[in-house]
């Protein structure tokens, strides 16, 4: 399953309903767009020095453990994780 999460909206705070329905809308989204209302985004960042590139993408497996953490863009390795 893939999810698309959002950390903010364009104030700065945590998105409501209507911003993650808005940002589906607009990039025609079909999965599922959450929002992180705890910033665990930035816990992440904090292991990879600090720093992340968007996107910022973590691959949870069917045991819900952390399979992988990849900070920036790389569409070959996102395929073939999927």
């Amino acid at each position: 399953m893939v999810l698309e999460v959002i950390t903010e909206n364009n104030d700065y705070e945590v998105p409501s309903q209507a911003d993650l329905q808005e940002w589906a809308d607009t990039y025609s989204l079909t999965m599922p767009v959450l929002a992180d209302a705890e910033s665990m985004l930035w816990t992440y960042a904090e292991d990879e020095g600090g720093s992340v590139g968007l996107p910022f993408t973590v691959v949870i497996d069917r045991g819900v453990v952390i399979d992988t953490i990849q900070s920036g863009a790389n569409s070959s390795r996102a395929e073939a994780l999927l």
